[in-house]
């Protein structure tokens, strides 16, 4: 009976499909995973490579990309540089590989586009880095994770992003890990010791792309959480002596429990101060209910505003707590349910701006705000409020108008 496609590699074929990577790119002949199924645990976890131990990425699936074979047999790579891994993103990764090599900061790539030092990362350091250890390259601070949802059976799964190289020996410099780890006495891989985690070389050519390794899981699956590591303090070199390099295990991260970035954090921030605004405008509608006769349709229009604005900011505040998840956020029902509470959102807003309109600015004119003018009179907190509210809204739309004019014209000019 001929054995059934492992699951890691059809889904991660499905997913290359998904983002467009070049077949012509690809060498399926060398494609390995190395799953409990394809790389039981009766098989040994490391090897010896080059010289060094090479520890198996269990858990991984490697897809094979091309390499220039006769300059490989030249420089005799296969059999004297050291196995390396490099964690990134799926559009870094393609674009390295198209480039066939990792391109240093200050670079320039085909496109055009230079390179910069990554947000968050030490500054100055113009290297290219690699590491023995997919542990340490799968960090949430170097590898990517998406999340995928099978075309084949409809399944989510989270899939993270590192490039396997071949690295020659000499043009390494061997460092300790710049994620904290030591400060807190955590052992990232088990066998490679935090002070030779992390290598840099500013030769280019040193280093060769052989394979896209794919850390494939369905979202369901229960994963143990990777220990939270800060970012990073730098530490001095040390140098790299014959029997430091090593290759590594893989943890990663847990699907299922709810995490927040500053980004996300910032959302909900912002989604509470705009569920404030309708609260403000309910409670000012009630307290002044019967004070404002010259239009009675001021509170009113307060009321409505409040009651939809609060009722809707509130659920897309759950909304966002839900969809914050690792597997959720790409969920259709998640994606289906924010689009059309947007629109909905929108048009309201847009059509009771009108309506607020035609009822409250052409009173500026004739309106008092001495009680005894009994025809005129609208309580000034409640007609100043709701006058200002209108008139920030006009404004956000705006500067909304503006911001997207520019941008469009930024990309136009750009391209």
């Amino acid at each position: 009976m001929a054995k059934s496609e492992c699951e890691n590699l059809r889904v991660g074929h499905e997913y290359l499909e998904s983002v467009a990577w070049p077949s012509v790119l690809r060498q399926q002949a060398h494609n390995r995973c190395y799953c409990k199924r394809c790389y039981p645990s009766t098989l040994p976890d490391t090897l010896t490579v080059a010289g060094y131990k090479y520890v198996i990425p269990r858990g991984w699936t490697r897809f094979a990309v091309s390499v220039d074979e006769p300059i490989a047999q030249f420089h005799n790579v296969w059999k004297t540089w050291l196995n390396c891994y490099h964690g990134t993103s799926i559009e870094n990764a393609r674009s390295a590989v198209e480039h066939r090599q990792l391109l240093l900061p200050s670079d320039v790539t085909l496109a055009g586009k230079k390179l910069k030092i990554r947000e968050g990362h030490i500054p100055g350091e113009n290297y290219v880095f690699t590491t023995p250890s997919i542990t340490y390259a799968a960090l949430e601070y170097y590898a990517h994770t998406y999340t995928f949802e099978s075309p084949n059976n409809s399944r989510m799964y989270t899939i993270k992003v590192v490039l396997q190289c071949k690295q020659k020996a000499d043009s390494i410099t061997v460092q300790p890990e710049t994620v904290g780890a030591r400060a807190k006495q955590i052992e990232i891989c088990p066998h490679i010791p935090n002070e030779e985690l992390e290598w840099k070389t500013q030769n280019r050519s040193a280093v060769l792309i052989y394979g896209l390794m794919l850390e494939i899981k369905p979202c369901n699956e229960n994963d143990s959480p990777t220990e939270t590591i800060p970012i990073p303090d730098q530490s001095p070199p040390l140098k790299q002596t014959r029997d430091a390099p090593q290759y590594s295990l893989d943890i990663s991260t847990d699907s299922d429990e709810i995490y927040f970035t500053k980004k996300k954090i910032a959302i909900l921030i912002i989604l509470i101060l705009f569920t404030l605004l309708p609260v403000a405008a309910l409670v000012l509608s009630q307290i002044y209910k019967a004070d404002c006769p010259i239009e009675p349709r001021i509170s009113f229009w307060l009321f409505i505003f409040g009651v939809v604005g609060a009722g809707t900011f509130l659920l897309l505040f759950f909304i966002a707590l839900i969809t914050f998840r690792c597997c959720s956020e790409r969920l259709k029902i998640g994606r289906g349910i924010g689009a059309c509470l947007l629109c909905l959102l929108i048009l309201f807003f847009l059509a009771w701006l009108i309506m607020g309109s035609i009822w409250v600015f052409p009173l500026k004119a004739k309106v008092q705000f001495d009680p005894s003018n009994t025809e005129n009179y609208c309580q000034k907190i409640l007609y100043m409020f709701i006058f200002g509210l209108l008139l920030a809204q006009y404004g956000c739309i705006a500067l909304l108008a503006c911001t997207g004019v520019i941008t469009a014209a930024y990309f136009k000019y750009r391209n």
